[in-house]
């Protein structure tokens, strides 16, 4: 039996960016959909509003889950949930069959012509634009994104069935279950050491990766890297390439070129080199689609962006920047582009490291990138699906930081230390539960208290 053809899915961690959409699209192609999630939040809010059943109480899921026919009844879970998690271990008693998100998912996205964006980092822009881009274009496609565009407020497009645009995630090598016609690998920087142990062992998985492109299909690739296929990036020796970029305190002005054409200048709303270098990935793969480019870049100009990635909150009296990063380039990102766009006014970034693994296996290059703000405000490690490593914790990470200018913050004190701090900018940065933190620091900025 195929997974897509049970009646009935109950999702473990239903909360989840990857599992909503999965669940959001099911639902829409009619099947009964349950949920569980340890807390309530926005997503969760949007689900049970859509008609989906969610439960926050474990006895209140094994009531649910009583009910349902073990034979037409799929239980989706994802690697980030634990093995010894008792509503697991309940399906695994009752001969439940289980499955990863990753494998449902390909069973979908592979029977349509997929395209898989991939990379260490920028696939949730890459997509999201790409998605939009589609969009414009009323093309009968459906996108699964790892954020919350701003211009639908969802991470699920579902405008038919022939074309799939996907996030390729190599966490857990789940990537290696997709087939797609056409690939995006936007760079390969180590990291998920605790899965792949080295660099090495990362790339050669994305190697795997570009083997499961199907027949004439094609590879988009950032110029830093050495498969076959399509160039994009800033050498105008690339098949696409960046020119005359400008940094604006909030947008990227800049020229999309070819070996051949030149496509004309681009606004984009998401400042920073690195947004534009996504926005020419998401151009590169859409010309290819025969589509018109000055529509293309009509669509690129008028997206509004994704939650938490590069989010300008506000802009005056204080500016304020939230962004998901939490790997120690992505944070060499965020503070070059900080600099460049606002090069005579103080920052302030806080910080919460995500993983205690991911903590240990870059500590130094995290607190390389760090000192490079004006002033460092560190929260304690957010710890997802992991336990405490021995000897790893913020305070070491705040030790190697060669900045003066910094301090470790507990959450009950962060909002009284941003109101009496001067920086003329604010950066909130992390994978945690910092993002809770931001309506109450947009409050503090709005109120002109800060």
């Amino acid at each position: 039996m195929k997974y897509i053809e049970y009646k009935n899915y109950f999702f473990v961690g239903i909360g989840g960016i990857g599992m909503s959409a999965l669940a959001k699209y099911l639902f829409q192609n009619n099947k009964t959909i349950y949920g569980y999630d340890r807390a309530q939040s926005k997503i969760t809010d949007q689900l049970v509003k859509a008609g989906i059943d969610i439960s926050y109480i474990f006895n209140k899921s094994l009531t649910e889950l009583k009910r349902l026919n073990p034979k037409n009844t799929l239980i989706v879970y994802t690697p980030a949930i634990s093995h010894d998690n008792k509503i697991l271990q309940y399906c695994l008693d009752k001969k439940f069959t289980l499955v990863k998100r990753a494998k449902i998912l390909s069973e979908i996205v592979n029977e349509g012509f997929c395209i898989a964006i991939s990379g260490t980092h920028g696939k949730t822009t890459i997509s999201s634009l790409l998605s939009h881009i589609l969009f414009q274009f009323n093309l009968e496609f459906t996108s699964f994104v790892g954020g919350i565009m701003n211009d639908y407020d969802s991470n699920l497009l579902n405008n038919g069935n022939k074309i799939f645009v996907v996030e390729a995630d190599e966490f857990d090598k789940s990537f290696l279950q997709l087939k797609p016609d056409i690939i995006c690998i936007n760079n390969i920087d180590a990291d998920h050491l605790d899965i792949y142990k080295n660099y090495q062992n990362l790339k050669s998985t994305f190697k795997n990766f570009v083997g499961n492109l199907k027949k004439d299909g094609i590879v988009f690739q950032n110029e830093n890297l050495e498969f076959d296929g399509c160039k994009y990036g800033l050498n105008n020796e690339s098949d696409y390439f960046i020119d005359k970029l400008i940094h604006g305190p909030f947008e990227t002005q800049f020229e999309i070129k070819s070996q051949k054409n030149n496509y004309g200048k681009v606004v984009f709303k998401m400042p920073g080199e690195h947004n534009a270098l996504n926005a020419l990935a998401a151009f590169s793969i859409a010309i290819n689609l025969d589509l018109n480019p000055k529509k293309i870049i009509h669509a690129i100009e008028s997206f509004n962006g994704i939650h938490r990635r590069f989010s300008i909150i506000t802009k005056s009296p204080k500016i304020f920047i939230d962004d998901y990063a939490h790997h120690p380039n992505e944070i060499e990102s965020i503070v070059s582009s900080v600099k460049k766009m606002y090069p005579q006014k103080s920052n302030l970034v806080v910080f919460q490291p995500h993983l205690f693994s991911r903590t240990k296996d870059f500590m130094n290059e995290f607190a390389k990138a760090l000192e490079k703000f004006d002033k460092i405000f560190l929260l304690d490690i957010y710890p997802a699906r992991e336990d405490p490593i021995p000897g790893i914790d913020s305070r070491i990470l705040l030790e190697k930081i060669q900045n003066k200018n910094k301090n470790i913050i507990a959450d009950n004190e962060l909002l009284n230390k941003i109101k009496k701090d001067n920086s003329e900018i604010i950066i909130t940065l992390g994978a945690g539960d910092i993002s809770e933190k931001v309506e109450s620091i947009k409050k503090l900025i709005l109120q002109n208290v800060i």
